[in-house]
């Protein structure tokens, strides 16, 4: 039986689909790989781990490498209260002002520049750092983009006047949800170990399953980690869904569409499932 490693997120909106995922592949002896988001895509890319959590932007950069685990993602269909821009002006008023990216998610910058370009007709100068980095860049930043725990704790008391949600803002532009992660498989694995790549997905449906149920008892376990309260995280969690259905793949699509308008893409993506 081949070994299987296993790449994960560690940010409290993975906890539901993750519930008791962990325990479960303890037991069947698979090996976990937690990091950041652009860790994974790394990982994964180099061929360090088998199959992992990426960002939706780095499958579709390299989707002929990779298959998609059935109906499994994180998303949310209007705010989903993590991936956030912080603003002093309006977003029609940033112009050309220097915004500040955050260096851990490329489906967050992708989405970001989608709107601000694309849909507010502005093109801002991007910098790449984190909050704490903001006074090394000049001019200083008029805007900075956080995902992740860092954007739940700057939200109780925002660095900058305004705050967007872009998952929101998504929605009100294209009426879809947003796909922010999906779970991909080497391909080559997958052909070579189906039958247990089958056996982790179904690993990830089982404790998606329990994990969605007991929404209460995760809020309570993971407020102390990231400094909010119980309701607070209890709220966040129920915004956020872990299918990949119909509307979904839609959104995928629509979300790849515009990235090769773009230019982002080399070419156009067509989705490819592992066959469990």
């Amino acid at each position: 039986m081949a070994k299987v490693t296993i790449g994960i997120v560690g940010y409290l909106n993975t906890s539901p689909l993750l519930f008791t995922f962990r325990e479960l592949a303890e037991a069947a002896d698979w090996e976990i790989i937690e990091a950041p988001p652009t860790t994974l895509n790394q990982a994964l890319a180099a061929g360090e781990i088998d199959m992992g959590l990426i960002s939706s932007h780095e499958y579709a950069c390299r989707a002929k490498d990779y298959l998609l685990v059935p109906d499994i993602s994180i998303s949310a269909t209007g705010a989903v209260g993590s991936v956030l821009l912080f603003s002093n002006r309006p977003l029609e008023e940033i112009g050309s002002g220097p915004v500040l990216l955050t260096r851990h998610s490329q489906t967050s910058v992708a989405l970001l520049k989608m709107l601000l370009e694309d849909e507010l007709g502005i093109k801002p100068r991007y910098f790449v750092g984190n909050w704490a980095e903001r006074e090394l860049f000049w001019p200083r930043p008029q805007a900075y983009l956080s995902i992740g725990d860092e954007a739940l704790r700057l939200r109780q008391s925002p660095p900058l006047r305004r705050v967007y949600d872009l998952a929101d803002l998504w929605l009100r532009y294209t009426g879809l949800p947003f796909v922010f992660a999906v779970m991909a498989v080497c391909r080559r694995f997958a052909e070579e170990a189906l039958n247990e790549v089958c056996q982790v997905t179904k690993a990830l449906y089982r404790s998606r399953q329990e994990g969605t149920l007991r929404l209460r008892e995760i809020a309570c376990q993971c407020s102390r980690l990231v400094s909010l309260s119980e309701e607070e995280c209890l709220g966040y969690l129920q915004g956020l869904e872990y299918d990949l259905q119909s509307q979904k793949i839609k959104a995928l699509e629509t979300f790849f569409q515009r990235l090769f308008e773009r230019g982002e893409l080399s070419q156009q993506v067509t989705l490819e499932f592992v066959p469990c």
